[in-house]
């Protein structure tokens, strides 16, 4: 299967599934900014953003290729951006709040946005994101606890909240591509001859 058809599925699926409760983007969200940078500077054979602005846009691709190299060959800005588009309006809102929350510490260490960061900058900004503490420690069920306990109390998402759910969008999109799923070992191949690594006596009938 090809990117572009495996893609083209997600997202026909998810838009069956909830494009039809979304009447648009979050208010303030989906338009272009008056461009005046180069990311904003999009080629006219460029389609235009689904969800996120232009410069939205850019900064998630430059966050992808940080977390993941080969991201912006593979396409996982302009796909996040699609799948948002389908997306639900809190899921849309918790995205957004994680990008400003990546701004927000590069303009508080290094008082510039995220484009404008040097690769060091970049580094140390994901390397603090990626190592604080989440806002609750994970939660592990063992023998003799109930199985449905009450929900804590919200508490407010820390960095290290925001940053992992950017990494799990980029991470999914990624590995959901052509690129990343040969990296999985995806052969393109349905049926295999043989099972691969298993060489036992006998084999299989």
């Amino acid at each position: 299967m090809s990117q572009g058809a495996s893609r083209r599925k997600v997202l026909q699926v998810l838009a069956g599934g909830v494009g039809g409760s979304l009447s648009g983007p979050v208010a303030g969200q989906g338009h272009d900014h008056p461009s005046t940078s180069a990311a904003a500077g999009a080629s006219a054979e460029r389609p235009a953003p689904a969800f996120l602005d232009v410069h939205q846009l850019a900064t998630v691709a430059s966050l992808a290729e940080a977390v993941v190299p080969g991201s912006a060959g593979a396409g996982v800005a302009p796909f996040v951006d699609r799948l948002l588009a389908a997306d639900t309006r809190e899921r849309q809102r918790a995205f957004l709040a994680a990008l400003g929350a990546i701004q927000a510490e590069s303009a508080a260490r290094f008082g510039r946005p995220w484009l404008a960061l040097t690769g060091e900058q970049k580094a140390a900004l994901l390397t603090a994101a990626s190592t604080g503490s989440p806002s609750r420690p994970p939660r592990y069920w063992t023998p003799g606890q109930p199985v449905l306990v009450p929900e804590p109390p919200p508490v407010p998402p820390t960095l290290r909240d925001r940053f992992d759910l950017l990494k799990e969008r980029i991470a999914t999109a990624y590995y959901s591509s052509e690129a990343g799923m040969k990296e999985l070992g995806f052969t393109g191949e349905m049926i295999h001859p043989d099972l691969p690594g298993c060489t036992h006596p006998g084999g299989h009938p």
